[in-house]
């Protein structure tokens, strides 16, 4: 399935887009950069939530969302600036991860606080040192990835 495809089944309701990382390190910005784009276009529901997302359920929980997509630089072993869409299933569930708690800790609390449906879209990252640049491969996937996400959440009615 296309990622748009995919994308396009998964994001039901109200969707908050909540972009993670810094980017100051790198291909780690490739969430905040997706977030600010789609603030840029429209998209009211999409936050910057930077390194630590956990500190940021509280504006997630007033937004009053039915899916709540993260967007993150997520090493899955694919090539810099691949994306896939996981569940907090396919994220490591111990330890500590390069935010302070690992996104699948915050995906579960929200969804057992909020109930609503945690999905990851993962950019693959190639280099997330601190002030190194994003690489091209990472910068045109922002740039898709804004543009998919713009399309397919002004294209219909929050519910």
């Amino acid at each position: 399935m296309r990622l748009a495809d995919e994308l396009e089944s998964r994001l039901r309701g109200r969707v908050v887009v909540a972009g993670v990382g810094s980017t100051a390190h790198g291909d780690d910005g490739a969430g905040p950069l997706v977030a600010r784009a789609l603030r840029d276009a429209g998209v009211a529901t999409a936050m910057d939530c930077g390194p630590c997302p956990e500190l940021e359920t509280w504006r997630i929980r007033e937004l009053a969302p039915t899916t709540v997509l993260f967007v993150d630089a997520v090493d899955f072993g694919g090539r810099p600036g691949d994306a896939v869409l996981l569940s907090k299933d396919d994220l490591r569930s111990e330890g500590w991860d390069t935010h302070k708690a690992p996104l699948r800790l915050t995906m579960q609390y929200l969804e057992e606080e909020l109930g609503v449906r945690c999905w990851v879209l993962a950019v693959q990252p190639k280099a997330a040192a601190m002030n190194t640049p994003m690489c091209p491969e990472v910068k045109e996937a922002v740039d898709i990835l804004a543009d998919i996400l713009t399309s397919c959440l002004l294209s219909r009615v929050s519910v």
